[in-house]
């Protein structure tokens, strides 16, 4: 099976950025799948920019191929440029999809939604399904942590794409069970849904040992670490984990880790100054091959979000906490904190309590048998449920199932 696979924001191992798309494309090549892997160049992806004469760029990487337009992004870019990278990426990737040859079937994964318009594009020209992958839902995410007024002409442009690109594809996946929930409230028929996790790459984190030079780094040696790895933006809502540092200010064991870039972090940085919160350490991003030893270094991990009610994400955050053998603390309803309750590999804290999760951490502190027994359970959970090699296989039946349904002609 020719598999054309669109990814914007797509990232090896070298760069910073979420994995999964690099992972499955080099599991599919090793089930004897051809993967033809269509991307951009993020600022976190291990890509680097070709000569503005160069609009695309060819390459072969683990077992398959990768066609990259020349179009950057970066979180750090204003609302305009980022507007128009996603624009040019879909124009350019469209085109690369035309001049392919024997595909079978086209999946395009968002974020940004208009990677669907390429996919949908290649799709048409090829006459093949179209696999459609939500990882958020657009505008909806938007709108709910306040980057976009709904109603506003981008919001009802966005609405409008959201839903042609639906209804145009054979199958749409999601990442989380709470947006195949939120669709199937919204109408769309349970026989066009599928979820299909997130997971992580086992392999990186089968040989793990903890990073003890980055510990003495940072000052982190003899304390209990609670870490939370990602972007440092609005909707991620750091100062919740800012306002825990505070409440744990006298306890010279504990500190927090903060991984990762964004809008926000400056301000953050500064507001730790400001209160002389030297329990709180700010680590830039660092490469996928780095992150398992950092991880395994620490004691906790953090899945954080903005205080704006229950969310359907299940980010792959989890997952990397998990195969490093931590217990999370989680601060939104919604299938994560189900998912982490049905496995038993962690709690929950109130997200307008950041005493209560400092009462966790500082719970788990004086307990670290406890947190060492549940996140031993994490890890094995992980390598049973959540290796991206059984992710890579659940694609592939989807994959055949709609082609399946393509050559008898008929729907759901």
């Amino acid at each position: 099976m020719h598999i054309t696979y669109i990814h914007q924001h797509f990232c090896t191992n070298e760069g910073y950025g979420g994995t999964r798309s690099y992972d499955v494309s080099r599991h599919l090549a090793k089930m004897g799948h051809k993967v033809t892997m269509i991307c951009g160049v993020a600022d976190v992806s291990g890509l680097k920019m070709a000569p503005w004469y160069k609009p695309f760029r060819k390459c072969r990487m683990d077992g398959f191929n990768v066609i990259i337009c020349n179009v950057v992004y970066s979180n750090k870019q204003g609302f305009l440029a980022r507007f128009v990278g996603f624009w040019l990426f879909a124009f350019m990737a469209a085109i690369a999809a035309a001049f392919l040859r024997r595909v079978d079937v086209v999946f395009a994964t968002h974020t940004p939604l208009t990677v669907g318009i390429p996919g949908y594009i290649g799709a048409r020209l090829k006459r093949v399904p179209f696999v459609f992958e939500v990882r958020d839902l657009w505008p909806e995410s938007d709108i709910i942590s306040g980057n976009l007024r709904e109603g506003s002409l981008v919001a009802r442009g966005l609405s409008a794409l959201e839903k042609f690109l639906y209804a145009k594809a054979d199958k749409i996946l999601f990442v989380s069970p709470g947006f195949e929930k939120r669709l199937l409230e919204r109408g769309y028929r349970q026989c066009k849904l599928k979820t299909v996790l997130l997971g992580a790459d086992g392999d990186i984190f089968q040989q793990l040992q903890p990073d003890k030079t980055f510990r003495a780094q940072h000052g982190l040696t003899d304390k209990t670490v609670a870490v939370y790895t990602g972007v440092h933006g609005r909707a991620n809502g750091l100062d919740y984990i800012m306002d825990a540092a505070q409440c744990l200010k006298d306890r010279n064991d504990i500190a927090f880790v903060l991984v990762g870039n964004g809008m926000e972090k400056p301000r953050l940085i500064k507001r730790a100054e400001q209160q002389n919160l030297s329990n709180v350490v700010f680590v830039d991003y660092v490469p996928k091959t780095e992150l398992p030893g950092i991880l395994a270094g620490c004691d906790i991990g953090l899945m954080i979000l903005a205080n704006v009610g229950e969310r359907p994400v299940t980010p792959n955050k989890i997952f990397d906490y998990m195969f490093s053998g931590l217990p999370s603390v989680v601060n939104f309803t919604g299938p994560t904190i189900d998912m982490v309750r049905a496995d038993e590999t962690g709690v929950y804290a109130d997200p307008a309590k950041p005493e209560e999760l400092a009462e966790k951490i500082a719970h788990w502190a004086d307990n670290p048998d406890e947190a060492k027994a549940i996140g031993g359970l994490a890890r094995e959970i992980a390598f049973k449920k959540y290796d991206r090699r059984k992710i890579a296989r659940q694609l592939v039946e989807v994959f055949q199932q709609v082609c399946a349904k393509r050559k008898r002609k008929t729907a759901c």
